[in-house]
């Protein structure tokens, strides 16, 4: 098929906006792709509020004629999984989450329980924490699911990495989310790059995994025959 006959929907992570996701945009349409690079308000409003505004972007754009693929970064994932759930008669194709905490996260657990670092985090925050309802409750994806997990600990200019250690009892992980939390049981890929959450969507060899699980249902293993 070809990429013009397909359409990507991508979604930035909390607190970030389309321009986090720009690299990749543009990357994909250089492959050929429709992309639809969405916004949405993720500081004050909850989950159901979230996802009503973005499916008001995406229904009128989506062609349902071809193929949508999506690809979210960190919580860009977990509204994925959302939009999923509702089950609309859209054809599907294959989906890539960046660092989503599709398990929650321990530092969303740090943030919302110590003094005051719990009145600078978003309302949805407290919806990530480890076996939240929401975590617990949404659906898994039901299409072919590809996971990138990053391996870089500390950035010393990302305030959360601070103390991420301390957070996840000293974890594998991007220095936002547990390598182990970003894993679904029905993925259909995985692999994990030596990235930092905050900057991983600006990484060209893992725009190259993204255009290649889009294509071809699995990543780049260059450690595997």
């Amino acid at each position: 098929m070809n990429n013009m006959d397909q359409q990507i929907i991508l979604l930035h992570g909390l607190g970030r906006s389309p321009r986090s996701m720009r690299k990749i945009e543009l990357a994909l349409k250089k492959q050929g792709y429709r992309v639809l690079n969405a916004g949405y308000n993720g500081i004050t409003n909850n989950f159901e509020q979230i996802l009503s505004q973005l499916l008001n972007k995406i229904k009128p754009w989506i062609n349902p004629d071809i193929p949508v693929h999506f690809v979210g970064h960190s919580f860009g994932g977990i509204l994925i999984r959302g939009i999923l759930a509702q089950k609309h008669p859209w054809k599907l194709g294959r989906c890539v989450m960046l660092g989503t905490p599709n398990k929650g996260t321990s530092i969303a657990s740090y943030v919302v329980s110590h003094g005051f670092l719990k009145y600078f985090t978003p309302k949805i925050t407290r919806d990530l924490v480890p076996d939240s309802e929401l975590i617990k409750n949404l659906p898994e994806p039901h299409i072919e699911t590809g996971i990138i997990a990053g391996s870089k600990e500390y950035n010393p200019i990302i305030p959360v990495s601070w103390f991420y250690k301390i957070a996840t009892n000293g974890a594998p992980g991007d220095g936002v989310v547990e390598v182990s939390n970003t894993e679904c049981r029905n993925m259909s890929d995985f692999i994990l790059l030596p990235l930092h959450h905050s900057f991983m969507m600006w990484d060209s060899p893992l725009i190259k995994q993204i255009i290649h699980f889009l294509q071809n249902g699995c990543f780049i293993h260059p450690d595997k025959d």
